[in-house]
This record gives C-alpha cells, structure tokens and sequence, in this order.
C-alpha cells in the first residue's frame, strides 16, 4: 500500500497539511476519521484532525496530540502527520515502522553525527491502536504557518511570526498567541502579587500588549484556534496530552503557572489567594517571608499518583528519545549521539519561561486543569515538548540530508509519542 503522506523534503503548507489528513482518512477508512474542528481560523480556514482507533469508542482512554500552535515552528506539524500514517500503515500492513540509517550534522560546524535505524514493532502499534483512541491534530494555526512560510524571516533561528493573524489596524499589533490565550489563569495579575513576581522576573507570564510575541489576547479563549483545541480536549475527553512545539529540547510537565505542591487548599480556583500568589520556586531570593510559599497543588495519592505518574511518563519521552538515536538512557557515559539527543525533563514552571518563571494561559495547562474542574473525570496527563535545538536551525530546520535536521527532529517526535501512547495503553 503506497503511503498517502511520506517524510517531506520541505515544510508542508497549510493545504498540504490539509489534504495529508483527508488522504489517511480515505485511504485507512477503518481505523482514521476526519474530524473537523468547530471554528475555522481568523482567516476563515477549515482545521482539521484525524481520530486513529480500532473501534467506536468504548472507554479507552483517549490521547490528544496536537501541533502547530506558534506559526514559526515547522517541524511539529509535518512530524505529527507524518506519526499517524506511519501508525496507519503499520496496522494496516502489519510492517514494523523502519526509521533507516541516518547522519545529522550541528550549526554552526559541528562534525556530523551518525545515528543508526531504529524500529517501532508494529506488535507495539496493534497494541497502542487496542488500546487508547488516538486524535492527532498537527496544525492548529494556519493562518499564522502561510503567513510565516511567505515571509521568510531574516534569521532563520531567532526570526519568524509566532502568533495567529488576529487582525489589528496597526500591522505591528496584528496576532496574539495561542499559547497564552487558553482559560487557566489567563488574567495573570488577578492570580500573582506583580510587585514580588516583577521584582524577581523581567516581565510576567504572558504580555498584555499586543505587539509582544506573547500577547494573551483580549480575553480567555478569544481566538478561534484556542477554542478549538480547548473542545477538542473537552470533546475527547482527553486523558494524555501533548503538545510539540520547536526548539529547545524539553520534555514539559505541568503546572506551568507554578510549582507543583502537596497542600489541596493551594489551587488556581482558590479567591484566598488572588493576588497573593508569587510565581517564584523555593529559595528564590526575595520570597517573602511572612507567608509560606504558594505551590500548585497536584494530587500524589493512590490510586492515580498523578505528581509521581507526571514525571514517570516525561522519562518514558525522554529515554525513549535517547535510545532512538542508539544511547542506552541507563549508561552514562558521554558520546555525540547522547550529547545530541538528551531531552531536559522538568515543570514548565521553571523550563518553559527564559528566566525560570512561570506562564499562563498555555495549552497543556488548560488540558491539565479539567481534572480540576470536573472530579469525577480521570486524570489528564498533559505535557508539551519542546523539540529540535539552535544547532537544527532552531525554528526552521533544514529539511534535507545533509545537515539532516529535520530528519533528525522527526524520529525523535515519533519515539517520545510512541513512548506516551505505549504508557496510556
């Protein structure tokens, strides 16, 4: 069966996206769904998702996997369809999915690293696809993906358009971002002590002005992109969660508006603490000292043990990652390949923000938060990754071989999904 969509040799546009998904939905007709979303963009662009299951629904849980949110980021959206044809063609097939021999070589001039195939059982996809009912949609913002691929930025690392197309008159406040823009502590300063939270970190969690990269919009939810992805969680009834992003090399666990902590009176829902909340980690200079300080409150009891589960399930990603490019994650001992390919796990709180602070309205938070909101749904696990580095031609790899950037960013989006899918089935 010749596959509808194989690895691209350039950044797929919007459109082609668009007609990937419809391919694998007419070509795989029992196991993918088109499904599509209930707002189409600012720009009046249909967005579409695959559901990838081996039956109608009947209580397995459901992974959400989605890509795209920030315009610039070019890999995640042609990985993710890339993800769900190669589970597609595996069960179909039943072929193991076969990443070849493959060298990749670091910016500036690094010498090139050599990274030997690596193989996913399709016993492993059977047992995935019996196991979890799968929604993979790659490409939240369109608007904002053709806007960046038709103007390309000067530098190809540090430059690119990062948010939606929300239209403004002044073109230098046009867009706001996504990834700051979803229901969970959205009014940021309503939640923080600013005063204490500002004297620590060069600026807040999101931007309240819509020329920053980080605008968080008018009000929670207002863009219909961020809506979208908040019903498709809701819809699904999302237990695992990921959301790839471009670069850094991170595997993301929430919370990322705080620290996680222990103590159950110490939530985003809480009025005792509006306005008290710091935003700063345990032993930051400058924590006042006439009240404890405020942590996020995440449940670490049976028989969930979601603290615990969080982090186990960010090692499965990361570990996985490594021993796609051919590195035992047991066995320390330095080489290219580990060098290259060691994820860093930890809380958005402290990874996500450039100073190691916190941000808000962010998309894994919201998927995170329903367990919150509604007790008697399970767990959400949700996460984000940060895929890809500065020395793949951060924001914009370079598709071809050599240097083998994108190549590279693609295996390891498929071995840490892989890896998630396996944990939730």
């Amino acid at each position: 069966m010749p596959p509808p969509y194989s690895t691209p040799t350039v950044p797929q546009t919007p459109a082609q996206i668009e007609a990937a998904l419809a391919d694998l939905a007419a070509t795989f007709p029992s196991l993918c769904t088109l499904g599509e979303f209930p707002n189409r963009s600012v720009e009046n662009r249909e967005i579409h998702f695959v559901r990838i299951a081996n039956a109608p629904q009947n209580g397995r849980p459901a992974v959400v996997l989605t890509g795209g949110v920030h315009a610039r980021e070019s890999a995640p959206p042609d990985a993710l369809v890339h993800f769900a044809q190669n589970i597609l063609v595996s069960r179909t097939t039943g072929a193991d999915i076969v990443f070849p021999a493959m060298s990749c070589r670091p910016l500036p001039a690094g010498p090139t690293v050599n990274y030997p195939p690596f193989t996913v059982p399709a016993t492993e996809v059977e047992r995935i696809l019996n196991g979890v009912d799968l929604y993979v949609a790659p490409l939240i913002n369109p608007d904002g993906r053709l806007f960046d691929q038709l103007h390309p930025p000067t530098d190809p690392i540090r430059a690119g358009w990062r948010k939606n197309r929300r239209p403004h008159p002044n073109p230098a406040k046009v867009g706001v971002d996504i990834n700051r823009n979803h229901d969970i502590a959205w009014k940021f300063e309503d939640y923080y002590n600013m005063a204490v939270y500002l004297a620590f970190y060069r600026d807040g969690p999101a931007s309240t002005n819509s020329r920053d990269e980080t605008y968080r919009g008018p009000s929670a939810a207002s863009e219909p992109e961020t809506s979208n992805v908040q019903w498709l969680i809701d819809d699904t009834r999302a237990t695992y969660f990921v959301d790839v992003h471009q670069f850094g090399r991170k595997v993301l666990l929430c919370w990322g508006i705080e620290d996680n902590g222990s103590d159950p009176t110490m939530t985003f829902s809480s009025p005792a603490w509006t306005g008290k909340r710091d935003g700063l980690r345990p032993g930051s200079p400058g924590l006042p000292t006439d009240r404890p300080n405020y942590s996020e409150f995440v449940s670490d009891s049976p028989p969930h043990f979601v603290r615990k589960t969080l982090g186990t399930i960010a090692g499965e990603m990361r570990d996985a990652i490594l021993r796609s490019a051919g590195v035992d994650p047991t066995v320390g001992t330095a080489n290219p390949r580990r060098i290259h390919s060691t994820y860093d796990v930890g809380q958005s709180a402290s990874l996500y923000h450039p100073l190691g602070g916190p941000v808000t309205g962010t998309t894994d938070d919201y998927a995170f938060r329903r367990q919150f909101d509604d007790p008697t749904r399970a767990p959400v696990f949700a996460f984000t990754i940060e895929t890809g580095h500065e020395e793949e031609s951060g924001f914009h790899p370079e598709y071809g071989s050599p240097p083998g950037h994108y190549a590279k960013i693609e295996r390891e989006v498929h071995a840490a999904l892989t890896a998630l899918c396996s944990f939730a089935a």
